[in-house]
């Protein structure tokens, strides 16, 4: 395999290199370890996830992205190429492996990896959804927002604790956005949305169901809503919900309608139903988000 490197490699480099000490060491800061590396030889460089000391009852996440070269994660009987544009994420202990193979010329990366008990939470859950290793295009915001916070982390830039908290947290939610991108394509996901949010409305005083959607695509109920949630990441009926409960919002902040007549109106069986689905969503009463809107 040949690539060019990353034209962010060498941004990364020079961060790491004002980090004093080995630079292909790891170094805490706070609950964030973090490096750039270059790996030429193969039996150097083989990690076994069950063997890097962390504790099961407080695990940690690892990231890593390639910037030039190659190398390979394995976890279980597959086998996939960490190449150019690429990267992973896994849990620290878990089974997996990840190594430099001797038909490898080189390997360059940056990686993280976290102890923080929250972000670790929110990023193993994306570990059991998505597949380990994912396209990390070299356009993509989630690089440059890599490489702020591994500047950040480097130099020391953070005026306190919350400050690096505060980086850490939106590192971690451009991550989120990155894999749900990839998983459901922008494009394709506003569209489906958008056709359900139409259909919703339109069918309006009536609460139309899956199955009417279902029918207006050709597809049976089973069928419509597997494609639709590969391609927005939800389920269709609680969408559909959502876009219900969106239109008595807007008829609480923009009319005098009483909640009688807003139930009626987005299919609501009466004014409580609509309390109890409003408050379960929301968390306040339709009463108190019209006297707040105003």
């Amino acid at each position: 395999m040949t690539n060019t490197p990353s034209r962010w490699l060498p941004a990364f480099q020079r961060a790491f290199r004002a980090w004093p000490g080995d630079r292909f060491s790891s170094r805490p800061f706070g609950a964030i370890y973090l490096g750039c590396e270059t790996q030429t030889v193969a039996a150097e460089y083989r990690w076994d996830g069950l063997r890097r000391g962390a504790d099961p009852r407080h695990p940690r996440i690892m990231f890593q992205a390639t910037l030039d070269g190659w190398g390979r994660f394995e976890r279980g009987s597959r086998r996939w190429i960490v190449g150019p544009e690429s990267a992973f994420l896994a849990v620290l202990p878990s089974r997996h492996l990840y190594l430099l193979p001797p038909e490898s010329p080189r390997w360059s990366f940056f990686w993280f990896t976290f102890a923080h008990p929250y972000v670790v939470q929110r990023l193993a859950g994306l570990v059991k959804r998505y597949p380990p290793i994912f396209a990390l295009p070299a356009g993509a915001p989630l690089v440059a927002e890599s490489l702020s916070f591994f500047e950040r982390c480097c130099h020391g830039r953070f005026d306190d604790p919350f400050a690096e908290e505060a980086a850490l947290l939106d590192w971690m939610l451009e991550l989120e956005r990155h894999l749900h991108d990839l998983a459901h394509p922008r494009g394709r996901r506003e569209a489906a949305l958008e056709d359900a949010r139409r259909a919703t409305l339109a069918g309006l005083p009536r609460a139309i169901g899956v199955g009417d959607l279902a029918r207006r695509h050709g597809l049976s109920r089973s069928h419509f809503s597997h494609r639709f949630r590969g391609a927005t990441g939800l389920t269709p009926g609680a969408f559909m919900h959502e876009v219900r409960l969106g239109e008595v919002r807007r008829r609480l902040r923009e009319t005098r309608e009483p909640l009688k007549e807003i139930a009626g109106a987005t299919g609501f069986a009466d004014a409580n139903h609509l309390c109890k689905a409003f408050r379960r969503r929301y968390h306040l009463s339709p009463g108190t988000y019209r006297y707040q809107m105003r």
